[in-house]
């Protein structure tokens, strides 16, 4: 059992795969050691990004965001937008957004191995 709580599912569509890749550099500048500390010090436990590659023709990622409790994420909300959004800004995307709190999971011994 992880001490996860709340989970922010997101996928992004981009039109092209060079968008695609830019955000992967922003995102990823973006998230430097410093701002991570901010982000785990509010209470996010994980952050997961995926390109989706099951689709054909698609450009998408798939953004997964832990968060310890609904407080800690109603915290990293505001550092998101300090953050994250300017570094992805100017990116024609579709997103969609998803938000749950954790009803049943099971995790293997050797997960974080």
């Amino acid at each position: 059992m992880t001490n996860v709580s709340m989970i922010n599912y997101s996928t992004r569509d981009f039109a092209t795969k060079e968008q695609l890749e830019l955000y992967l550099l922003r995102q990823e500048k973006a998230f430097t050691p410093e701002v991570i500390k901010l982000f785990t010090e509010a209470g996010m436990l994980r952050r997961v990004v995926t390109q989706i590659w099951n689709k054909e023709q698609s450009y998408r990622v798939g953004i997964i965001f832990e968060y310890r409790d609904h407080d800690a994420y109603q915290n990293c909300q505001a550092l998101l937008e300090q953050y994250y959004l300017p570094a992805v800004e100017g990116l024609t995307t579709k997103v969609v957004g998803s938000r749950g709190v954790v009803v049943h999971e099971f995790v293997a011994e050797d997960f974080g191995d």
